[in-house]
Parts: C-alpha cells; sequence; structure tokens
C-alpha cells in the first residue's frame, strides 16, 4: 500500500538528548527521524520539516509538551498531526491532561519497543487515510465548483457568442478555473517546467482528469492523460480540449512567457488518450 511505502517523518522532541537518540535508533530504520530538543524547536521543525507524528516529552524547561501539543491542535494545518505524549509520568492525572491538549496517544518511559513501534505505526496508518479522505473530498469540490462555472459560461458560448469570438471565451473560462483551483488548492507558484507540468496535471486531475508527466526536462515536458474531465468518450465537445491547453499555458507562463503547448492527441478526436507537449519558446 502507498502508506507503506512512503518514508514518514517523525519529530522526537525532548530535552534529554539520551532520549532522543534512543527513539531515534529504534525507529530510523523505517521512518525519517527529525530530533528537536525544546518546545520552541519542536514548533519550528513542525512548521519547517512538516512531520507526519509528533513524539512529545512532557517535562521540558521554557515551554511543556502540553503547551506544545495545544499549540500543533490549534493550527488548521497541523491540527490532524498525530501527537504521542512520551514521559515519565504515570498518574491519570498526567493522561488526562494530555488528552486535553490533544494527543493522540500516551506512553509512559522507559519505552516499550514493540508498543511503541505499534502506537507510531498505527498512528500513521490512520493519518494516511485521514489524508486519502481530504483528497477525495478536495477532487469533489473542485469539479462541482468547475461544474458551476461550465453552467454558467458553456451556455453563453454556445448560444450568444459569434464563432470569432470563441476563443476569447475559452480563455476567459480557462483563467477562471485555475483561479477558483489556486486559490484554494495551490500554495507555491512553480518554479521550473517540471514543476509547472506536475502542477498542470495536479489541476487537470482535480477536475477528474487522469493527467501525468511522460517526459520532462528543464525545458519542457510531455504529459499523457487516460481520463478526460470534460465528459463521457463519443460526447465531448472537442473545443473544450482548447480548455485543457489554456490552462497548461496559464501555469506554463508562470515560469516562461514564450511557453508552448501543442495537444498531438486527443479523447475527443478518438485517439483513446491525450498527449499533450509544452515547452519554452526555444525547445
Amino acid at each position: 500500500m502507498e502508506h507503506q511505502a512512503k518514508k514518514y517523518k517523525v519529530l522526537v522532541v525532548d530535552d534529554e538528548e539520551v532520549n532522543v537518540e534512543l527513539i531515534s535508533v529504534l525507529l530510523e530504520t523505517d521512518y525519517h527521524v527529525i530530533p528537536a530538543y525544546s518546545g520552541k524547536e519542536a514548533l519550528e521543525k513542525i512548521a519547517k520539516e512538516e512531520p507526519d507524528i509528533v513524539l512529545l516529552d512532557i517535562m521540558m524547561p521554557e515551554m511543556s509538551g502540553y503547551e506544545v501539543c495545544e499549540k500543533i491542535k490549534q493550527q488548521d494545518v497541523t491540527r490532524f498531526t498525530p501527537v504521542v505524549i512520551v514521559t515519565a509520568l504515570s498518574e491519570l492525572k498526567d493522561k488526562v491532561k494530555a488528552i486535553e491538549a490533544g494527543a493522540d496517544d500516551f506512553l509512559t518511559k522507559p519505552v516499550n519497543t514493540i508498543e511503541l513501534i505499534t502506537r507510531v505505526k498505527s498512528l500513521l496508518k490512520s493519518k494516511y487515510f485521514h489524508d486519502q479522505l481530504i483528497k477525495s473530498k478536495e477532487k469533489i469540490e473542485a469539479q462541482n465548483e468547475f461544474k458551476t462555472i461550465m453552467a454558467n459560461l458553456l451556455p453563453l458560448m454556445i448560444e450568444s457568442i459569434p464563432p470569432d469570438k470563441k476563443t476569447e471565451v475559452i480563455k476567459e473560462m480557462s483563467k477562471r478555473v485555475e483561479e477558483v483551483i489556486s486559490k484554494k488548492y495551490i500554495y507555491d507558484s512553480p518554479l521550473d517546467m517540471p514543476r509547472a507540468a506536475h502542477l498542470s496535471c495536479y489541476i487537470m486531475n482535480l477536475l477528474g482528469g487522469n493527467f501525468s508527466e511522460e517526459i520532462v526536462d528543464g525545458k519542457g515536458c510531455t504529459v499523457k492523460n487516460l481520463v478526460c474531465p470534460w465528459g463521457e468518450p463519443g460526447s465531448i465537445n472537442p473545443m473544450l480540449c482548447m480548455l485543457t491547453k489554456s490552462i497548461f499555458s496559464r501555469v506554463g507562463v508562470r515560469v516562461d512567457r514564450n511557453v508552448n503547448v501543442d495537444i498531438k492527441k486527443t479523447i475527443a478526436g478518438g485517439d483513446g488518450f491525450c498527449l499533450i507537449e509544452v515547452y519554452k519558446g526555444e525547445y
């Protein structure tokens, strides 16, 4: 499964270096372990490294583990990151306080190796399925938003727009689609052609396609698509392929204003798949 193939990041937080080293030795074979030795450093590492799970000591100077856990759970981007309290405290009141701070689990020092590995694996598995659910939700929302845009603009294009204005309408549609997707799901602009290709495929896949980069280098890329986002084979208006082209162009110009997009094959044209080439002007 995908969640087993990925090497997850585990942030281990403890003001005692020996404790961090001990847990690191137990986990480093299967996970990428990130050490932190204070609450402040932990929060900095969380913002920078985006760990998949946090193993957190309670008794630390300046900022306790309870405080760190509360801050993690208060942030939208980290509230679903699993936090395991790992502490020498074992009283019921300590466990209750950890749960009230938002902790997902509680381990008592000295940590049992099998219990540690089992808890980490279980929480990461739960996080994987949660992340997959969020991705599915985003895809459905993106498709619904696009359908709303199409419902508003497509009648105008078909019934009211003169033939010589259709290209202009396509450009406006692509602009609105990309703006909606970018505003809600995309946070960083692409810095080079490979990232532009990946971002374009991501947008089109949110809309229901199955786009993937086939050949990519610093100057251009070839993209293949197996599922048309605009409809079922045999009922697709070929004009909507121009919308695909326009979206790739809008993303590409963020990297190079002279970007070119050529559609070589299309599902709408009966080829069975789409083949798109994106390249800089001098490529």
